[in-house]
């Protein structure tokens, strides 16, 4: 039962009492005594976190009131299972008193010890981003892909799972909900300690799991929005994780008073997966009534970054940072398998794979390797990546930080394809070539359009000499327009393409186009392999689609 349910159900009955005052008919509402045998139990975490649990029992009760021994005017925290995760902010013994409450507003009450100590300290950046050093809001990454998203906790073979694969929302998915993305957290720095506050409008987003056990009422079936009342400014405690994850800082934290971050999952309790200057990605375990775990993944960006690229009114669509190890997300990226002989081969000598051999993100770095090997009768391998069905869009501007192989025979790619390849073909469906690279002709890259009124060795392409494309990142950036695409490297630009005359000969242009990423071998353009090539990698650092502000 809600919290505020159970407030006015006892404040009504403490009403009729004393309309009623006769005591035939206050025996027609109940027999209003105080609860019996309250019990409180408390377990301290040992992390060194101040992090301490309390569950209270009592026969009859309806609501438990928490005062943690922090002062003598302190304000009850409030719980209606008798459940509580307190964050104590300094080493002690305390005194907490618990008081049950039953009908009529008749009570009980009892007193526990606890003894804390605190010792863990998180890490100085995470505290300063978190807080801007004072006080810093923070909403859902709503435009990111995977903002939300669930998982399991481990495996078939019994490790842990850091990715969620079983759901992930799309941008903007929640927006219909009208409450989710709404939501403000608020983290201030209060002196050395750090306070959490949703701010909420009191209508939280509810997981249907979670509904009936909470509330007392509603709909099992669908997640959705209900009447909550804010919990307000509360204490947050970090520790040290022990989840055993390789995607993860090892930090997490505990939200006082049952405190959440905007989705109800019934805990308190988030390890931090990563965290930049403007993004936070957590996971949060729910339990549900059977012992099921499930992991629930979400992502967070301060409400004073700049996601609107201010040069060119744009506003961030989709983005990958790739912040956690392994394979690339499933939720963002499939693979192309096989060699050219598929159909999209251009005498290349490669077979793409999906192993980690070939294909991997190890510390925030996409690497696709290309290896001289043998493998399924070719004599090399390597790896080509895609958004299609998953990421797919019109117009626009991409922004791809990248470092390039290095070796005579390489041929890296960063480039589009018409989504409408599957039933028009190529070059009908159009092709963008935003980065280009040939190991015979180092550190020259260029940019390709092709049309069905140019394609193969196509005359619509630039090109730009830049130093070093094997030895450092650079950032290949392509503007999409329904009249033009343009081609820049490190905000240089090089490269246009304007058709005097638009039609589908020389415009394919003005539906979705989807990403690929990929390191070939040889080829029509690749050119011969050096005899002493052995492996190089293409490696990038991020993407980022920005559209046009409506």
């Amino acid at each position: 039962m809600n919290i505020i349910h159970k407030i006015q159900f006892a404040l009504t009955v403490l009403l009729l009492t004393g309309i009623l005052g006769c005591q035939e008919e206050i025996r027609e509402i109940g027999n209003l005594e105080a609860p019996k045998n309250l019990t409180v139990s408390t377990s301290v975490n040992p992390d060194g976190s101040g992090i301490v649990n309390f569950d209270a029992n009592a026969d009859g009760a309806i609501i438990y009131h928490y005062f943690l021994g922090l002062s003598d005017t302190e304000d009850a925290v409030i719980s209606g299972d008798g459940n509580l995760q307190a964050v104590y902010r300094s080493s002690g013994d305390y005194t907490v008193k618990v008081i049950a409450y039953g009908a009529g507003g008749i009570s009980t009450n009892t007193t526990v010890d606890v003894s804390v100590e605190v010792v863990y300290e998180a890490p100085a950046d995470l505290i300063q981003i978190l807080t801007g050093g004072d006080s810093r809001d923070w909403q859902w990454e709503k435009e990111a892909p995977a903002h939300l998203g669930v998982g399991p906790m481990f495996d078939d073979a019994g490790f842990p799972v850091g990715e969620p694969i079983w759901y992930t929302a799309q941008p903007f998915e929640k927006e219909s909900e009208g409450c989710l993305y709404e939501d403000i957290l608020t983290f201030t720095l209060d002196g050395t300690n750090v306070d959490y506050e949703l701010k909420s409008n009191a209508v939280t987003y509810f997981n249907r799991g979670e509904v009936i056990s909470t509330l007392g009422t509603g709909d099992p079936s669908v997640d959705a929005c209900y009447d909550f009342a804010e919990i307000g400014k509360v204490p947050l405690g970090f520790f040290e994780t022990t989840s055993g994850l390789t995607n993860t800082t090892d930090v997490g934290f505990v939200l006082g008073n049952n405190s959440f971050m905007s989705y109800y999952l019934g805990s308190s309790t988030y390890e931090i997966l990563s965290y930049t200057n403007d993004v936070i990605y957590v996971r949060v375990i729910q339990e549900d009534d059977g012992g099921a775990q499930f992991a629930w993944y979400q992502r967070f960006r301060a409400t004073d970054a700049v996601v609107v690229n201010p040069e060119l009114d744009y506003e961030l669509v989709w983005e990958d940072e790739f912040l956690f190890n392994g394979a690339p997300s499933s939720s963002r990226w499939s693979y192309d398998l096989g060699t050219g002989n598929n159909g999209w081969g251009n005498n290349e000598e490669q077979f793409y794979t999906d192993r980690t051999d070939n294909v991997f993100i190890e510390n925030g770095i996409l690497n696709i390797i290309a290896k001289r090997e043998s493998f399924s009768g070719s004599q090399f391998t390597s790896a080509r990546i895609k958004t299609q069905d998953k990421f797919e869009f019109t117009y626009g501007k991409v922004e791809i930080k990248a470092k390039l192989p290095n070796g005579k025979g390489t041929w890296p790619a960063l480039w589009m394809l018409g989504a409408n390849f599957p039933e028009v073909g190529w070059p009908t469906c159009g092709e963008l070539d935003i980065m280009e690279h040939v190991g015979n002709n180092q550190n020259v890259v260029q940019a390709s359009i092709h049309t069905p009124s140019s394609f193969g060795g196509t005359i619509n392409t630039g090109s730009l000499t830049v130093p070093g494309v094997s030895n450092e990142f650079h950032v290949y950036e392509m503007e999409w327009t329904e009249d033009l695409v343009s081609f820049s490297v490190d905000g240089s630009k090089y490269y246009t393409y304007q058709p005097n005359v638009q039609n589908g000969d020389t415009w394919p242009f003005n539906t979705d186009q989807f990403l690929i990423f990929n390191v070939a071998m040889g080829g029509s353009l690749g050119g011969a392999i050096e005899a002493g090539f052995t492996e190089s990698r293409m490696q990038v650092d991020y993407i980022k689609v920005y559209q046009e502000v409506e």
